[in-house]
């Protein structure tokens, strides 16, 4: 009961920091339903104009090293705030989107494999700052009963850390769809930049010692690498 009890008492914690957020998102996992993607992107582009024009910023992203089967791409959706996410949100069963799903439903080219809602760490980060990013890597971290207040302190250093060597980072906590876990997002300019980072990161003594002095705090239960091939903010 005691690790109930504390375990209940993290989740609490970090919801209590997303209600002080700023950027919000919700991530769509779809795979093709064959191993050529052109139907589904193309699809997921007619979709982007849509919550374009409702007031959201729309990213697309190929899977390149993580997923399975045939080609797979993050759908994702991203806002300022909680009114700018119900006046897209208003929309969902308006005559256009009853239109474009009717369409869909025609001639499926993929399948949702999940969906989940995400908030930003950072208040200070909205979803134009996105435009300019190219290949990342997310690592998702389940934070360990009565460890939530280790787990934020060892993030926040990484992230200073990490950006000192040359990636944009973002964290971002599970909401609606997720079950409480971390997400630690790696962005960079190009792949160059972020083989430099890899052998910045290896050679660094200070976070191994930061890994070594949480280890007790997360556990690491997966990851993927991709690339967007669109974006667009509002």
């Amino acid at each position: 009961m005691r690790e109930l009890n504390r375990w209940l008492f993290g989740l609490l914690f970090l919801g209590f920091m997303n209600t002080v957020m700023a950027e919000r998102l919700e991530v769509f996992r779809w795979q093709s339903a064959s191993y050529s993607p052109e139907a589904l992107v193309s699809g997921m582009m007619t979709a982007a104009k849509l919550h374009e024009k409702y007031g959201a910023a729309v990213g697309i992203y190929r899977v390149d090293v993580g997923g399975s089967g045939n080609p797979t791409f993050d759908y994702v959706l991203r806002w300022d705030s909680g009114k700018a996410w119900a006046k897209t949100k208003t929309t969902n069963s308006n005559e256009e989107w009853q239109a474009f799903w009717a369409e869909a439903a025609q001639s499926p080219s993929g399948a949702l494999l999940w969906s989940m809602e995400a908030l930003n760490w950072d208040a200070a980060v909205a979803a134009k700052d996105f435009a300019e990013d190219g290949p990342y890597r997310v690592y998702i971290w389940q934070p360990n009963p009565g460890k939530a207040a280790a787990v934020y302190a060892a993030f926040t250093k990484a992230k200073e850390m990490h950006t000192a060597m040359g990636a944009k980072v973002n964290i971002y906590s599970e909401g609606v769809g997720g079950t409480g876990n971390i997400h630690y997002v790696l962005a960079f300019d190009n792949w160059a930049n972020m083989a430099d980072f890899g052998d910045a990161m290896t050679a660094s003594e200070e976070f191994k010692f930061l890994q070594a002095a949480f280890a007790g705090a997360a556990v690491p239960i997966g990851s993927i690498q991709g690339e967007p091939l669109y974006y667009s903010a509002p």
